[in-house]
């Protein structure tokens, strides 16, 4: 498959918010008390890894990098949880940071998306794929909130 530098900017994008994504859930899952809340990031975390392999794999069979950097990205985002988590472990509140972070991804997907222009078929595809996902994943978290 013949990867434009639209495609490519999406497909290193879904890698970042993977990785990110899978990261921030890592930090938080063992101080979930609920254990369908914690089953339920263990599937989030596993499809962020799913995500992760395929747009990185696009990437490589296109020649492209799949390195994308992510350290300051996850820096942060371990610094927020640990900071928003002080004082409040709750269900409620990890619940509460990860429907933010979540939500950031998906703006940043649809930016990307619409800034960017007709992205080809596949790759909008899969733009469109990682968007319903992670608006069912919001939706599973609002339960807990």
């Amino acid at each position: 498959m013949e990867q434009n530098d639209k495609s490519i900017r999406a497909y290193r994008l879904c890698v970042k918010n993977a990785s990110v994504g899978a990261y921030a859930i890592g930090l938080v899952m063992d101080r979930a008390a609920d254990p369908e809340f914690r089953s339920l990031l263990q599937t989030q975390a596993h499809a962020y890894q799913k995500q992760e392999r395929k747009a990185r794999d696009v990437l490589r069979s296109a020649g492209v990098s799949s390195d994308v950097p992510t350290a300051m990205a996850k820096f942060w985002t371990g610094m927020g949880i640990f900071m928003r988590t002080l004082t409040d472990r709750s269900d409620a509140k990890l619940s509460e940071l990860m429907v933010q972070g979540t939500t950031m991804g998906v703006i940043t997907m649809l930016h990307t998306m619409h800034r960017t222009g007709k992205l080809p078929d596949e790759a909008a595809a899969d733009c469109r794929d990682v968007l319903r996902r992670e608006n069912a994943y919001l939706e599973s978290l609002k339960k807990y909130l």
